[in-house]
């Protein structure tokens, strides 16, 4: 378990660095940062909602408010095979300097967080399109009116990419 509350870590800490690449493909060398694609909230409004799935070993559900004040709201938990929480997140996507970006905060199940209290993980948008925003090496992709696919590159210790895939499917709350 600790491990996968490391990977998770680790992949939104250096979330910025590269963009989620294909299976199999060398690790990208770290660029110069390319400015951010300008976009709003309402570009990423297709996430609001309550959405339920599986990946990182667990079941997953995320809620997300609708968009206000140029920030869409979010919470993140998963729950271990045991039944068990395994962690929780506080999210925005939020507008800063005409485009987007992603800031998260985690929690234990005991609400100790991962993050210095006056910190959070702030990435910005790398790419966005009608069904997709990128944030470094996190993709947001939307499948239909119901289905949302979220896609991590985890850098684990090692130095290795590890990919997480997680799918989710709207629910009515």
């Amino acid at each position: 378990m600790r491990r996968l509350l490391a990977l998770a870590t680790v992949v939104l800490a250096f979330g910025a660095a590269a963009q989620y690449p294909s299976p199999g493909a060398p690790s990208p060398q770290p660029a110069a940062k390319a400015p951010s694609p300008p976009a709003r909230v309402g570009d990423v409004a297709w996430l609001t909602g309550y959405w339920v799935g599986e990946g990182m070993g667990g079941e997953l559900e995320d809620v997300w408010l609708p968009p206000k004040a140029g920030v869409l709201l979010g919470a993140f938990r998963l729950y271990r095979t045991d039944g068990k929480p395994g962690f929780y997140e506080l999210f925005a996507i939020e507008e800063v300097d005409d485009t987007l970006q992603f800031v998260v905060k985690h929690f234990h199940p005991d609400w100790v967080g991962w993050e210095e209290k006056d910190k959070a993980l702030r990435i910005r948008l790398s790419r966005i399109s009608a069904d997709e925003a990128v944030f470094g090496r996190i993709v947001f992709e939307r499948k239909g009116t119901d289905g949302l696919v979220v896609k991590l590159a985890i850098r684990e210790k090692s130095g290795e990419l590890r990919h997480e895939t997680l799918s989710y499917r709207r629910k009515p709350l």
